[in-house]
């Protein structure tokens, strides 16, 4: 460590003011006597004779500059006591003490995090920094404008977690910021089979209109009951009391078994099946022939849907059977997206409940915004937001903003902030609602620095680091 400076004026348990004997720049690690560790915020310039009450009155440059000197803001994050850290300044600091700049190794040796993961380092003293995984059950946003360095933020993070024996399933939005990364842990979209209700939706919404999504899903369970047999269909929809016919709950405990993948799916016999349902809903004549003309004329087929591999409880064993799993959600359909991750992040927390243990999975949404507010998947995440820590299931939600993306409700449960440069100024002051800020500049932010604060970081303010290259690196 080198001296810098020492501690002048008023001093608190919070923040120090140091005169600087040498230079020092804004988020480098600083030492205060032996046991203080701070990062300095702000660093100006001050001049008593070029106050406007000083009688003194300059006569050239070089007189003005001899008085001149400089100070340093320091934000305190905690002491370090017996080779450990603790994230708490008890008493003020006396003026006059020594102020050292933290250099490469100075740190290496004492003890932050018991077993830490590392994503980067900070970038002014190169010290490794250490973070706490344990942060993932109370759920971690990393937010930042298009082109800061999220994507791969977020794949060095990953690679950490399932060393420490985390589970990681990753839903890949665009599919070209995980997948090409984890080739062999990458299962496609069009593999898997979503459910029923987000299949009647993507034919309804996108074809019939939503007041016809009651049909198409009873249309949908029909078939499955019948595997395309109109006759079967028929008995199908008596036996839930339609027609003449009087309800059997045997129909439905033998269809709640029954899986959608273990049958062939026909265009011409549902469409067949789903002018039988209609008939029984008592939809006009009218109506169902325009409905089918509709889907005809659309071109959705439901044959695309055989042959695919996974079905929502194949995909939730699949997570919990590997290290990593990569969604590749990017070809389907925005309902079938949505139905596909609020389909296997309820089937994490059902699982989860049913067996009565901790499963240990992080959920990785990327482009949040998408899918984490005010959409089908909303509602699953946001039961994982308030009550997975209890099972284990965490959220690392990656959006471009932050206010305005994010639920409430699953915004309010989250517990570390990464982020780097913002798309509106609005959501700095957003973030320091939820978590402890202090005084920060993004503005010096390049593509992969970020402030980490929260759980996540050791000392619960703001640490800027900036995330290593290639993870083989």
């Amino acid at each position: 460590m080198r001296e810098v400076g020492f501690v002048v004026g008023r001093t608190s348990t919070k923040w120090v003011t140091v005169r600087l004997e040498e230079e020092v720049l804004i988020n480098d690690l600083v030492l205060v006597g032996d046991e203080l560790l701070g990062v300095v915020r702000g660093v100006s310039y001050a001049n008593p004779t070029m106050s406007p009450y000083s009688p003194f009155t300059p006569t050239n440059v070089e007189a003005v500059r001899a008085y001149e000197y400089l100070n340093a803001s320091v934000e305190l994050y905690g002491s370090l006591v017996s080779g450990r850290f603790d994230p708490r300044v008890l008493t003020a600091t006396p003026t006059g003490t020594p102020v050292y700049k933290v250099e490469k190794g100075d740190l290496e040796n004492l003890r932050f995090i018991e077993d830490p993961i590392f994503i980067g380092e900070h970038p002014s003293s190169g010290w490794p920094l250490p973070l706490d995984p344990r942060a993932v059950d109370y759920h971690i946003a990393v937010v930042g404008s298009t082109g800061s360095g999220k994507s791969h933020l977020v794949r060095i993070l990953v690679r950490e977690l399932v060393k420490v024996g985390r589970k990681v399933v990753i839903f890949d939005h665009t599919g070209a910021d995980y997948a090409p990364f984890f080739k062999e842990e990458t299962v496609p979209d069009t593999d898997v089979f979503p459910d029923m209700l987000s299949l009647a939706e993507v034919m309804a919404n996108k074809v019939l209109g939503k007041e016809y999504l009651d049909d198409v899903e009873v249309a949908l369970y029909a078939y499955l009951y019948s595997e395309g047999d109109v006759g079967k269909a028929r008995e199908f929809m008596e036996s839930l009391g339609f027609g003449n016919g009087q309800f059997d709950m045997s129909t439905i405990l033998e269809l709640r078994d029954k899986s959608p993948m273990g049958i062939g799916w026909d265009d011409e016999s549902f469409i067949a099946i789903l002018r039988l349902v209609m008939g029984y809903l008592k939809r006009r004549e009218h109506t169902v022939a325009k409905s089918l003309f509709r889907l005809v004329k659309s071109g959705i087929s439901l044959g695309s849907f055989n042959g695919r591999r996974y079905g929502i409880d194949d995909l939730v064993d699949l997570i919990l059977n590997r290290d990593l799993t990569v969604l590749d959600i990017s070809s389907e359909t925005l309902p079938i997206r949505y139905g596909i991750m609020r389909g296997v992040v309820s089937g994490l927390m059902e699982r989860a409940e049913r067996s009565g243990e901790r499963l240990d999975v992080a959920i990785v949404v990327d482009e949040a915004q998408v899918y984490a507010r005010g959409q089908p998947p909303t509602e699953a995440l946001s039961d994982v937001a308030r009550r997975g820590r209890k099972w284990g299931i965490g959220l690392i939600l990656v959006s471009q903003r932050w206010v305005s993306d994010l639920d409430m409700n699953i915004r309010a449960n989250i517990n570390s902030v990464v982020f780097s440069s913002l798309q509106s100024s609005s959501d700095l002051e957003d973030i320091g609602k939820v978590v402890s800020l202090g005084s920060i500049d993004i503005g010096v932010l390049g593509t992969g620095d970020f402030y980490i604060t929260g759980l996540l970081s050791p000392f619960r303010r703001p640490i800027l680091v900036h995330t290593f290259g290639e993870y083989h690196e």
